[in-house]
């Protein structure tokens, strides 16, 4: 019987995010890694949705608890004082706390795990790792891959080149995203193994209430670099013009002064619209209703959204393109999409005029796709590597 392995993550990735696919990824494997496998996380208290439904504290509890409950004159300063001396920074006494990264630090120091994981690329762990190794996860090479977008002095590229040589292992997301590693950086094929994202368990239900009164095609995510989202907004004109039932519905940031002046350009003003989503449900409703799911980015590392559309029984329309084929399979419509050319308005035509008994078959194919994606799987995966380094 195999000894108990104690690993380490640290805060980055949950810090970064309140809600997203990395953070995500991290808290759906910790939570599901089996028993011999002790696992901590270096937070002491969080605004990441993830960790908060795991019980981890929300932002100010230390300090509403510190001496007594609520505020009083003076609190402040003891309270900065208090734990910055804590954490031995002397120097930064008269600044709050950066309680995540000094508790990653002292537990850091401890030298009581087996295996460190970070969940970003800040290497400030590296003067506290001793001997021990660390694994890191890759979840894309895009600021590499797009240097019309991003800075050679961007952080990630400039991080990613110190750590992934020094790792002990690498996870990639994807067979794209290891490809690229390799491609790009010459680390060997076996310091990097794939393990994939997961889908929820968490059974979904339709709410009895719709969002929208019309039929639309739903965009999710960022819209800007590489996501391709004006040429999907150019793609949509003719169809627009063509189904006057059909709007485009957006999640993410608001739109920009240049998207509302694009769309009133081309005079699609009312035709574009955007909600914010502030639950799980919400989401998968807007996945469920819409009469398809289109993801048009010119790259992803893995592409969660497939997976969540598959769950809310959604078509689905994705640019082929990077890993995309590899996630979804069989299961999707593939259109090609560029500067130069696109026929996503051709196959949209033809999947959205489909008969109901050609489209449940899809959506059959897209059910059966989603079981190759477990997080329980990849919790194993992940579980089967530190093992290999322990051994």
């Amino acid at each position: 019987m195999m000894h108990s392995i104690n690993i380490l993550y640290d805060y980055q990735a949950f810090e970064m995010q309140t809600h997203g696919g990395v953070s995500r990824c991290f808290a759906e494997l910790y939570q599901r890694l089996p028993k011999e496998i002790t696992a901590q996380i270096g937070v002491v208290e969080i605004n990441n949705i993830y960790l908060q439904l795991l019980g981890f504290r929300k932002p100010g509890s230390l300090y509403n608890s510190f001496i007594k409950e609520g505020h009083f004159w003076g609190k402040d300063v003891l309270f900065k004082l208090y734990y910055n001396f804590y954490y031995h920074n002397y120097s930064q006494w008269d600044h709050w706390p950066q309680h995540n990264k000094n508790y990653s630090i002292k537990l850091l120091e401890q030298q009581t795990f087996d295996i460190f994981h970070p969940t970003f690329f800040d290497d400030y762990f590296l003067k506290y790792l001793g001997k021990k190794p660390f694994v890191i996860t890759v979840h894309d090479m895009i600021p590499e891959l797009f240097p019309q977008y991003y800075p050679r002095d961007n952080f990630q590229i400039v991080k990613k080149k110190i750590l992934l040589p020094k790792a002990t292992h690498i996870i990639a997301v994807s067979e794209t995203t290891k490809k690229d590693i390799i491609r790009l950086t010459d680390i060997p094929e076996e310091k990097i193994t794939v393990i994939y994202h997961g889908a929820s368990t968490r059974p979904y239900t339709e709410s009895a209430q719709s969002l929208f009164d019309f039929p639309y095609i739903l965009y999710v995510g960022d819209r800007d670099l590489y996501k391709n989202f004006g040429l999907f907004c150019r793609d949509c004109l003719p169809i627009l013009k063509k189904y006057r039932e059909l709007n485009i519905v957006c999640t993410g940031k608001p739109f920009t002064p240049q998207e509302l002046e694009y769309f009133q350009e081309k005079g699609v003003e009312n035709r574009f619209v955007h909600i914010f989503v502030t639950t799980n449900q919400m989401m998968f409703d807007l996945y469920h209703k819409a009469e398809v799911f289109v993801y048009p980015s010119a790259y992803e590392g893995f592409g969660i959204p497939i997976l969540e559309a598959y769950k809310a029984g959604c078509l689905v329309m994705l640019n082929k393109a990077s890993c995309f084929p590899e996630i979804a399979g069989n299961a999707a419509t593939y259109f090609h999409m560029d500067e130069k050319s696109s026929d996503f308005a051709d196959m949209f035509e033809q999947l959205y005029n489909l008969p109901d008994s050609d489209k449940k078959l899809l959506l059959q194919q897209q059910a059966e796709r989603l079981k190759l994606f477990s997080w329980q799987n990849s919790a194993k995966q992940l579980a089967k590597v530190y093992e290999e380094i322990c051994s």
